[in-house]
């Protein structure tokens, strides 16, 4: 991972599980962060940069409904709209993952936001067909069954690769990845390792060998 390609810029854009992936990227590839001064580090905007390599790593969240204790509303926009303001090319990567926050509204609420996002990826595509976008999948969990369990969760997703099928998207399988790994209990945020397995399948996109 350490040999990421120069000159990358990703835009991670979702739920605290893909803020995740942000945070292990700056250690790992020891970045340094530069978040704006208004900023909560659950939300974002965040961003953090190898001036040397030309690697910049960008993290938001997605827009409301949100499970938070407080967050600046005016930095909150819908990744559909964020993803319209990306020019795009073939150093650009987009991940993307919304879930977590869904699983107590009705699936066609949730179905009405990814059809949004699958939109903008498709006008993102014909602007910049090169642009490498991926998608990362819910995780296992424990919570409540009746707001945040897995098989709440496991609707989205089922969902989620519906109307991603036969688009020019990677699909990183954080669900079979969780529920394969039997040395850690669920937990919404996967532990590190998990993490670190997750970005190991990412990079070998965004810099194949």
């Amino acid at each position: 991972m350490e040999d990421m390609s120069e000159g990358k810029t990703l835009y991670l854009l979702g739920d605290s599980t893909i803020r995740q992936w942000y945070e292990h990227l700056v250690k790992i590839l020891n970045l340094k962060d530069n978040p704006l001064p208004d900023a909560t580090h659950h939300t974002g905007p965040l961003l953090a940069r190898d001036t040397v390599n030309n690697i910049t790593v960008k993290y938001r969240s997605h827009g409301p409904p949100l499970r938070c204790e407080w967050t600046r509303t005016f930095h909150l926009l819908y990744v559909a709209n964020v993803i319209d303001g990306i020019e795009g090319g073939p150093n650009d990567v987009v991940g993307i993952t919304i879930w977590a926050h869904f699983t107590s509204y009705p699936v066609d609420i949730y179905r009405e936001r990814m059809g949004a996002i699958r939109a903008a990826i498709q006008r993102l595509h014909q602007r910049s067909p090169e642009t490498l976008v991926v998608i990362k999948s819910a995780n296992t969990r424990m919570g409540n069954e009746l707001v945040e369990g897995d098989w709440l969760a496991h609707q989205l997703d089922l969902s989620m690769r519906e109307m991603f099928e036969g688009m020019n998207v990677v699909l990183v399988d954080a669900w079979e990845m969780t529920t394969a790994q039997q040395w850690h209990a669920d937990a919404i945020h996967p532990a590190g390792d998990i993490i670190v397995q997750e970005l190991e399948y990412l990079c070998s996109f965004v810099c194949p060998m």
